[in-house]
């Protein structure tokens, strides 16, 4: 039950989330939304989280435009998380430092998704609590306070080095700074292990993303599947494409957090 209505609420700051992203360094947080088509208000109706998206059929009320995949993608997966945190057995403080790590966390990925940026206030924002995480609520019994603090920028080094030697060109700056927080918040040992996973998987959709945007897949599937299902002009990937891998951190880092909250062995550690 408590799980359920932190569920609940996690939707609700999954909707404050997704205005977060599409307004930040844009405009004010404040003010009534409106469709990004047509520019009409927006009744509270239609802002019921994931539940407006549903009933709508992902399109504007009004103009009939498609509503963004992000919005109901943002809502559940924090309702998801808020649950996943809000149902563990923590202290209420580390309770509440979870779920501020939570939502941050969903906000870095979705706006790195869409932009391939990842703000500072974000990101240091969520190191600020990982390190308290840290010092306070030592995870996986680490006591000793240097320890925990060296924890950050071992993790972070790996890749400000590959940062550091293509010049930005491998990956941006954001990610070192958010390996830092992941350092903070795992420890040195997961938080490699969360790298080590964050490589993996990026590497595997990398190369699903490019194969699906060849000319060979082109070829292929215009034998089997409606054009309309596969094909996107504007969205191929190459070799050259950036591809954010702030999500990929995170997705990891998610993972081995919540698998610790709630003492589940991970195998081949």
């Amino acid at each position: 039950m408590l799980a359920i209505q932190f569920a609940l609420f996690g939707l609700i700051i999954g909707s404050f989330i997704n205005v977060a992203i599409l307004r930040f360094g844009a405009r004010a947080l404040a003010g009534r939304s409106a469709c990004m088509s047509c520019g009409k208000k927006i009744e509270w109706f239609d802002l019921i989280p994931l539940f407006s998206w549903l009933v709508l059929r992902g399109r504007c009320r009004q103009c009939r435009s498609r509503i963004s995949i992000q919005y109901p993608a943002v809502e559940l997966s924090t309702g998801i998380l808020f649950a996943l945190v809000g149902g563990a057995e923590l202290v209420p403080i580390a309770k509440i430092i979870g779920l501020l790590i939570s939502a941050l966390l969903i906000a870095i990925a979705a706006y790195d998704i869409r932009h391939t940026i990842i703000p500072d206030a974000w990101v240091w924002s969520f190191n600020a609590l990982a390190l308290l995480s840290a010092v306070i609520i030592p995870p996986y019994s680490i006591h000793d306070t240097l320890y925990s603090f060296l924890a950050g920028p071992a993790v972070a080094l790996p890749i400000f080095a590959l940062w550091l030697v293509s010049n930005g060109r491998w990956m941006g700056l954001g990610d070192p700074k958010l390996a830092l927080g992941i350092g903070w918040l795992l420890g040195s040992l997961y938080g490699m292990v969360a790298l080590l996973i964050a490589f993996v998987t990026g590497a595997v959709v990398g190369l699903l993303l490019i194969f699906f945007s060849s000319d060979f897949w082109n070829r292929f599937a215009s034998q089997f599947i409606p054009h309309r299902f596969w094909y996107r002009r504007d969205k191929g990937i190459t070799m050259k494409s950036e591809i954010p891998f702030g999500p990929f951190l995170i997705v990891a880092c998610v993972f081995l957090w919540i698998s610790a909250m709630y003492g589940i062995s991970i195998t081949f550690l």
